[in-house]
């Protein structure tokens, strides 16, 4: 379990004030807003104004008297790497401070070794990087589908693979930035909590659907000034005792029935010409009865796991992340039809959304990592 003990100070309240609001503010707003002084919001202001992470953008007030001057966050004063391994490929992006993905790269795993595959390609990602931008790079923030156990120093990719937690200290050493490495769910919260509107949630449960299926509990305590999230390892949950067989050498496991790799097998039995996951959802299958037929057994295992979500935590929402995300329109009425027919549930049909951040949710996440590690 991942948690942070927020830094309690004005300079910090301020950057969370600004960095949570993305848009110009004058200096009343954030005195009036968090109860601190003009004089001492000022000379913050001033000190975020040297470091670049603010600018001024424009006087604004009626009249003859002096003009308030508004300023808005800087975009750009900082960037970060956000790197997503999978079990096939491994993903690059560089984000600006606000999640903004300004380069992407994927390399196709060449090898079984994981470990000189990641660091081979993130020294070429790198090298490809602008020196201006170089500079201003805060860290590299690595996402993996496996747990990240400092307890027993592994990184766990699969029930089958895992390298040791100190190749991390590797990486820091040579490229001379830090480098944090989470559970994809994990990631995927902290992209929802700080770059969507779930902000307003002081806590959520967010399940993530890729290869493998993940979930994060993400909660923050203002009272304390902490947040803090943690994973759990649903792709091995059993729905089915005598179901398909995982490679974790268990039958019946949810992620043999939703995940990624599941559904498109099950459409490539059918229609062999299909060679990635998005073009299940092209009409010419998914519309077909069979190409119907699969996604509506697919949305059954979906349902039925959702629903132990829902009455083992009662969660004030529940995000659905990954690439299932980007097809809502044609899953989500028949998937909260399934989950909510005949419900006991304490809460209703607006506790399950998709995210708006799609597939992205947990490489941005990534990338967010490092930046809100160091600032807030």
């Amino acid at each position: 379990m991942y948690q942070k003990k927020v830094k309690e100070s004005n300079k910090n309240n301020i950057f969370k004030y600004i960095f949570e609001k993305k848009k110009s503010f004058v200096i009343n707003d954030i005195a009036e807003n968090l109860n601190i002084t003009f004089p001492t919001v000022k000379k913050i202001i001033n000190s975020f104004l040297k470091q670049n992470i603010i600018f001024e953008s424009q006087k604004v007030g009626t009249g003859v008297g002096r003009k308030a001057m508004e300023y808005e966050l800087n975009e750009n004063f900082c960037y970060s790497i956000g790197i997503l391994a999978s079990s096939t490929k491994i993903k690059f992006i560089l984000t600006n401070a606000i999640g903004k993905i300004l380069k992407q790269q994927i390399y196709e795993l060449q090898t079984s070794d994981r470990r000189n595959e990641l660091l081979n390609s993130t020294k070429d990602f790198l090298n490809e990087i602008n020196p201006n931008i170089k500079k201003k790079l805060i860290g590299i923030g690595i996402s993996v589908p496996g747990i990240v156990s400092e307890e027993y120093n592994f990184i766990e990719f699969s029930s089958k693979e895992k390298i040791v937690l100190s190749f991390i200290e590797e990486l820091k050493n040579l490229f001379h930035i830090p480098v944090l490495i989470e559970n994809e769910s994990n990631l995927s919260a902290i992209a929802e909590a700080f770059l969507t509107n779930n902000y307003i949630y002081s806590s959520f449960t967010v399940l993530t659907i890729n290869e493998y299926v993940g979930i994060s509990s993400f909660h923050q305590d203002s009272l304390n000034n902490t947040l803090f999230f943690k994973a759990g390892r649903l792709h091995h949950m059993v729905i089915e005792s005598n179901g398909k067989l995982c490679e974790c050498g268990t039958h019946g496991c949810w992620g043999t029935y939703v995940s990624d790799k599941v559904l498109l097998n099950d459409f490539q039995k059918y229609f062999p010409s299909i060679k990635t996951y998005n073009e299940i959802f092209d009409l010419k299958y998914h519309e077909t009865n069979i190409g119907a037929s699969l996604i509506d057994n697919y949305l059954e295992y979906l349902a039925i796991g959702i629903k132990n979500i829902l009455f083992f935590s009662n969660p004030e929402k529940l995000i659905i992340s990954g690439n299932i995300s980007i097809y809502k329109e044609y899953i989500a009425d028949k998937l909260i039809e399934k989950i909510y027919k005949n419900h006991i549930f304490y809460r209703g049909k607006e506790t399950i959304v998709f995210s708006s951040l799609n597939e992205n949710g947990s490489i941005i996440g990534a990338a967010m990592f490092p930046i809100l590690d160091k600032i807030i």
